[in-house]
């Protein structure tokens, strides 16, 4: 389960891409299952997305969870 904190982010996200606000249930569920989604793919890296580049060259993670300066 995601902290609130995230489920807020999600929402944000969400509603700049899509125009789409969403309630706060279904922010959660939608976001649980985008991690599920990620981890699925991925695999678990303690939680954390990283900024990697694949043999190709191509960032595979631009996401952080610590948010810098």
């Amino acid at each position: 389960m995601l902290p609130k904190e995230a489920i807020e982010e999600f929402k944000r996200i969400y509603a700049k891409n899509y125009g789409i606000e969403l309630s706060d249930e279904e922010a959660s569920r939608r976001a649980n299952n985008l991690v599920a989604l990620y981890t699925a793919v991925y695999g678990n890296n303690s939680g954390r997305f990283e900024n990697n580049k694949n043999d190709s060259g191509y960032d595979t993670g631009t996401l952080s969870s610590q948010r810098k300066g």
